[in-house]
């Protein structure tokens, strides 16, 4: 860490902007004006100008190169320049809630930041830390138009993150991109000021993502959207597959899209647009990335917003989000993002379901192929299949029975870290499991 050292105190800038808008470059100018009377240096880093590639989720960050993610590109040096500041400042239009996928990009390679183990944090399973000092964050985004639900879910989000990015000091808000300089700057001094005061634990403001009400008719074509970048062999598409199983026996025709897969070219994701005007009832199933939506689908949920622009109200739309936390309460945010985005592209919301643990439940394998502590949340399924057929929303009390840990939490972590190891041990790495190649 740079406290103490000489040349004084460092605050890294990511600038999440799209191109084309310029509140990013307007607010890293008023930052670097207060931070340096404060005495920090200051470094803005445009995100969308570097290099960075989209996490794999393979996890060789953590079982073959320990702490450094296996994607030469820049993701690696500004995880550097990370570890070795004393603030992070993230600044980001406010996407459906969540941040913008050029920022959301480098965030979802911060896992190679901490450890694979586990620990308790205020009563919840997170990753150990792997370095001992993390900067502080201020995390700083806007809206074109005020929404309370987005930014009250931008505000947990950000809390959410401070929490696992070990920040010892935090703070987050929005600010308006088109106000006047005196105005835009403080604002931004009172977000610095943030820092130092106590953070109120903001949990009970995430807003309310029930379902909205019943389709008019019952749905004749549904699509599944896989969310994961293990595709095929992921548990998002073990899980999703099957509720599309059970949505086919009641007589209804499905179809599978792969979003990375739809990624590679314009064509695919044409398809994908289309497939998704042309279903009644869409399925985004998805893992947790750095407590929400992993970047590569924020993209292709914007992209179908701005084709479902000035259409009326069709279809419905059923999140599905897996944790690798036990926990299914930490996926409440992502979920809560979905039904924004829902929302605000004509779609009514069918509501969602959310599963802690799906690796450790579903292993990638085929749900219907499972058994044991798999049998109850197959059954679960099977209801809200029943009810999604009907032109329903999912249950309550499936949703309640999906949301269950398959395995008391403190068992969950014990097998989990020693799974790790084993892995580790495997690939010739247990020794440098622990590293901080960052220092």
């Amino acid at each position: 860490m740079a406290h103490g050292k000489e040349g004084g105190m460092k605050a890294l800038i990511f600038d999440g902007s799209p191109e084309g808008d310029s509140t990013g470059e307007r607010v890293a100018g008023v930052l670097a004006e207060l931070l340096a009377v404060q005495g920090y240096e200051s470094e803005h880093v445009v995100l969308r100008k570097k290099t960075i590639g989209n996490c794999s989720g393979c996890f060789g960050c953590w079982l073959k190169t320990p702490g450094i993610c296996v994607i030469d590109d820049d993701n690696r040096e500004l995880s550097r320049r990370f570890i070795g500041s004393d603030l992070l400042i993230m600044l980001t239009p406010v996407t459906f809630g969540s941040y913008s996928p050029e920022l959301k990009r480098m965030l979802d390679h911060f896992i190679a930041n901490v450890s694979p183990f586990f620990m308790t944090v205020r009563g919840e399973t997170h990753h150990r830390n792997r370095y001992a000092h993390y900067p502080d964050l201020l995390v700083t985004g806007w809206l074109d138009h005020r929404d309370e639900v987005e930014e009250a879910l931008f505000r947990h989000l950000a809390w959410r993150n401070s929490i696992n990015f070990y920040a010892q000091r935090s703070s987050w808000g929005i600010i308006e991109p088109s106000a006047a300089s005196v105005t835009l700057r403080e604002q931004v001094t009172g977000l610095l000021q943030g820092l130092d005061k106590p953070s109120a634990l903001p949990g009970e403001n995430l807003p309310d993502a029930a379902a909205t009400s019943a389709m008019e008719v019952s749905p004749r074509k549904a699509l599944l959207l896989v969310g994961s970048p293990r595709m095929a062999h992921s548990t998002s598409a073990s899980l999703g597959g099957y509720l599309l199983d059970r949505l086919e026996a009641q007589g209804i025709e499905t179809e599978t899209i792969h979003i990375y897969k739809a990624l590679h070219g314009p064509g695919k994701l044409r398809q994908l647009l289309d497939a998704v005007d042309n279903a009644d009832l869409c399925i985004l199933s998805f893992p947790l990335y750095i407590d929400t939506i992993p970047a590569p689908l924020l993209s292709v949920l914007q992209k179908i917003h701005e084709c479902r622009k000035g259409k009326a109200l069709h279809g419905g739309f059923v999140a599905i989000a897996n944790s690798g936390f036990i926990e299914s309460s930490q996926n409440e945010t992502a979920l809560a993002v979905c039904s924004a985005f829902a929302g605000a592209s004509g779609f009514r919301w069918m509501g969602s379901i959310t599963i802690g643990g799906g690796e450790g439940l579903a292993h990638g394998r085929p749900l219907a192929e499972l058994g044991g502590p798999v049998i109850p949340y197959k059954k679960a399924f099977d209801r809200v299949a029943q009810s999604l057929a009907a032109g329903n929303p999912v249950p309550e009390d499936a949703r309640r029975q999906l949301a269950r840990p398959f395995v008391p939490a403190w068992i969950y972590r014990l097998v989990g870290s020693m799974e790790w190891k084993k892995r580790a041990r495997h690939n010739g790495v247990l020794h440098k499991i622990d590293d901080q190649p960052y220092l």
